[in-house]
């Protein structure tokens, strides 16, 4: 990966990262698309790359105002600090891992419609 060592990433913050070359292309929109998707943080990836996998839905467009994975997946915080701060949050994700723990039978459903 030329241009990404640990010395030019070192010189870049030296220089405020305001060297750095253009590493992504900025196409012209299309007319239209099958699927847009707007954010480009994990979810927004993960919404775009499954269709276009296990679809095979190539025209997405996916919209994002800052960078691709910016936000808590780019700090790599959306999980970690917000959900096992407290301990019944942690107990609670820590049970999930584990379904066969409670019984189906026992999980109350509920269903969200939108009109």
């Amino acid at each position: 990966m030329k241009g990404y060592s640990f010395l030019s990433l070192a010189r870049q913050a030296l220089n405020g990262h305001k060297g750095w070359p253009v590493a992504w292309r900025s196409p012209e929109p299309k007319k239209n698309y099958d699927v847009v998707i707007i954010s480009a943080g994990g979810h927004g990836l993960a919404t775009a790359y499954y269709p276009a996998k296990n679809h095979g839905i190539k025209n997405i467009a996916v919209l994002e105002k800052g960078w691709l994975g910016g936000g808590n997946t780019g700090r790599n915080t959306q999980v970690t600090r917000s959900n096992y701060y407290w301990p019944q949050s942690a107990a609670f994700f820590d049970h999930s891992l584990n379904p066969a723990k409670t019984p189906l039978h026992t999980i109350r459903k509920t269903a969200i419609t939108v009109n």
